[in-house]
């Protein structure tokens, strides 16, 4: 060995240095996100950028061994971990391997909660469970607006309010990525129905996009800083979602700054330079998946119409990109976008580990929490709930969700539990010794339980099989013989209580004047059973409130005759106006408000206040109130602020969501309540000039229990 070179290795050896090149800058997590992504972009070939931008498979992306870049391995949600298959196995949609894992109550019932620390902490609880999987990035939360009761995936969704799904969004969102896992909020953008929504053309205004349909992506982006986006399956406007620059581009990065990727839905590409070129980064899944995954769709009745997908493959990619068709720009802005989100979640930081604990008791409990949380009670005439021993002594358990827990709706988000306890055994558990408790599903034997039992529980309701993802709801009515059930019990014992399982409203006239009181359980998550029980014997005092509106019957929807459309197109003709605002511009009584959700004990409003009186464009306005539980038993109430805008320079619905807050209080305890209006809240969307404006204008503040019992009213005037 020459002398120098001996020298160099002697020193080398005593100093702990390496004789190894240096530690590329990518692979070093001191340097910022964008000095790691733009190192490791140069260092990359063409051939390995294009590898990026599909699918090696049903749920990864493809690792580069060279470079030292991991695959995304992606799980199913949002309501929990859903895994197709172990890591390191072959997955496939047709034969899923789905692990064990917490499952939490549907979107629509978190949502009932009004309680964004609770779902911040549901966001906690699904990362842990996705790393201790071997999972990167999760497919949720769905935001998508429920413009119509009859869409197949409403429970998936935080129901028909903008603001409300917002602020759902975001505290999910937060929760996921504070834990190393990349949230995907879905599906971008306007998909509303299942019914033909691989073909369907959505026609909606650009006002109506904006304040409706849009606000709860944006929020995504914006407030929750959001890694990644999916594009949807429908056309909207005339161009398919994942090839549509208007969303991919102009709004999702021009307006709102989005740095993160956008991912197909599984096989929503129709093209290859269209989608590139108008921002669609990564296509899933992998081409060799393709078509078993159009096998799994033809299972379902009808098929799979407009199936497409293996478009962003190298294959079909390298001759785009040698002739201009696809600009290098294109490609390294993609793949750019990819690197940038798996460095910002750590992924190239951390080493993969599996086997950790998923679906323990602390996970469980939170599930348990959040679904009691969630249920609301619709209706308890003569304070029928909760169940007392001093006058209750037999309960006739009946009907068929009572031997069953729905714990979620069917698709993409349902989740294999690790325990999934029936209402009928969870009940029998928390009565002890102090109830008999006998059970039946049907039948002239249900009728003759109930007419002896001091108590009749009804367990009613919808399941996977009707509420899924692939298809609509063909009626808001309940599963043939279960109204009937309901009104026979009914008519032998005058304390009837019905339980429902559902995820969107469902038809209750026929029977709702006959029954004591309601509980609406949604569909509850794994502990969906054990919360139904603490809320009927009182162990939890229900404080859930409707997220949407329940309507009397389907024709007062707000999509009612613009639904499900002709020829695969359908048009939004009904603008703004969805949820409340359609019952409250059309004079329309509903089954149920939006807000609406009644406890055990009662609060009293007092204290309005509103300051300042005359506040200046971008001064915020802050809306002081005082709430006191006036009953006899601890409880949670949720404020909830609307704004009315007086004399409008364009329609303006009769008033909209703009604040809410959950209180906890103790029996006979008050609390100062706070809540903050800024310049977006008093703002429409102009389409005019294309952008959110205030007027100057005097705005009535309306503070209530739910959007028709309003309690404390207020108003300021906006000044330029």
């Amino acid at each position: 060995m020459p002398r120098l070179t001996l020298l160099i290795a002697l020193a080398a050896l005593l100093t702990g240095c390496s004789l190894l090149a240096p530690t590329p800058p990518y692979q070093n997590p001191k340097l910022s996100v964008d000095k790691r992504t733009e190192d490791l972009l140069q260092r990359m070939t063409d051939d390995e950028k294009l590898d990026l931008l599909s699918g090696a498979g049903w749920m990864d992306t493809r690792a580069n061994t060279r470079l030292g870049i991991p695959a995304i391995h992606m799980a199913d949600g949002p309501l929990g971990i859903r895994t197709w298959a172990i890591p390191g196995e072959p997955d496939t949609p047709a034969t899923p391997k789905s692990v064990p894992a917490t499952a939490f109550p549907a979107g629509i019932a978190m949502a009932a909660t009004w309680n964004p620390d609770l779902v911040t902490q549901e966001g906690r609880t699904l990362g842990q469970e996705a790393l201790a999987l071997g999972r990167d990035q999760l497919l949720g939360p769905t935001v998508n607006i429920q413009r119509t009761p009859l869409w197949g995936r409403n429970f998936e969704g935080y129901g028909e309010d903008p603001w409300l799904t917002s602020r759902m969004a975001v505290a999910y969102i937060s929760g996921l990525q504070e834990q190393g896992v990349i949230a995907t909020v879905k599906h971008f953008a306007a998909n509303n129905q299942e019914y033909r929504r691989n073909t369907v053309n959505v026609l909606v205004d650009e006002r109506t996009l904006e304040e409706i349909y849009l606000p709860a992506f944006q929020a995504a982006v914006e407030e929750a800083g959001v890694w990644s986006v999916m594009s949807s399956y429908n056309k909207l406007n005339g161009d398919w979602a994942a090839q549509n620059p208007h969303l991919l581009t102009e709004i999702l990065r021009s307006k709102w700054g989005f740095k993160g990727f956008v991912v197909s839905d599984w096989a929503s590409t129709h093209a290859t330079a269209e989608s590139l070129n108008a921002g669609l980064d990564l296509e899933m899944p992998g081409a060799s998946t393709m078509p078993m995954l159009r096998q799994f769709f033809n299972t379902f009745p009808g098929g799979n119409p407009g199936f497409d997908g293996g478009y962003l493959t190298k294959d079909k990619l390298r001759p785009l990109l040698a002739s201009g068709k696809v600009s290098k720009q294109a490609l390294d802005d993609g793949v750019r976008r990819i690197l940038r989100a798996m460095f910002a979640i750590g992924l190239f930081d951390r080493t993969r580990t599996t086997g950790g604990k998923v679906d323990t008791p602390e996970q469980r409990a939170l599930a348990r929490k959040a679904a009691a949380q969630g249920i609301v009670l619709l209706k308890n005439d003569d304070a029928a709930l909760p169940i007392r021993k001093e006058v209750i002594h037999t309960i006739a358990v009946l009907g068929p969700n009572a031997d069953a827990n729905p714990s979620g709706g069917g698709g993409s988000s349902q989740v294999t539990p690790g325990l999934n306890p029936k209402p009928i055994d969870a009940i029998r558990e928390r009565a002890g010794a102090d109830f008999k408790v006998e059970y039946a599903r049907g039948g002239p034997e249900a009728i003759a339980l109930a007419k002896r039992a001091d108590l009749a529980l009804v367990f009613a309701g919808n399941n996977a099989d009707i509420e899924a993802e692939m298809f609509d709801r063909k009626t808001l009515d309940l599963p043939e013989g279960q109204a009937d059930l309901i009104a026979a019990v009914a008519k032998v014992n005058k304390h009837t209580i019905v339980v429902l399982h559902d995820g969107a409203p469902v038809t209750m006239s026929p029977w709702l004047d006959k029954v004591q009181s309601v509980l609406n359980a949604w569909f509850p998550g794994e502990e969906g059973a054990h919360a139904v029980a603490d809320i009927l014997f009182g162990d939890v005092n229900p404080s859930g409130k409707l997220p949407v509106t329940f309507p009397k019957r389907i024709e007062d929807a707000a999509a009612f005759g613009h639904y499900p459309g002709v020829n695969d197109q359908v048009s939004y003709d009904e603008g703004i106006y969805v949820g409340y605002r359609h019952f409250d511009k059309n004079n329309i009584e509903p089954l149920f408000p939006f807000g609406h959700g009644l406890s055990y004990t009662t609060f009293e409003y007092s204290g309005l206040r509103i300051y300042p009186q005359t506040p200046r464009y971008g001064q915020l306005v802050q809306i002081m109130l005082k709430v006191k539980n006036t009953g006899s038993r601890d409880g949670a109430e949720v404020v909830q602020v609307y704004l009315h805008d007086t004399k409008p320079g364009l329609d303006r619905p009769v008033k909209q969501l703009k604040a809410f807050r959950r209180v906890e209080l103790r029996a006979g305890e008050s609390q100062d309540v706070e809540l903050t209006l800024d310049q977006k809240s008093l703002s429409f969307y102009d389409p005019l000039v294309h952008q959110w404006a205030a007027l100057p204008g005097v705005f009535d503040v309306l503070v209530g229990s739910s959007s028709k019992d309003i309690r404390l009213k207020g108003g300021f005037e906006l000044f330029e």
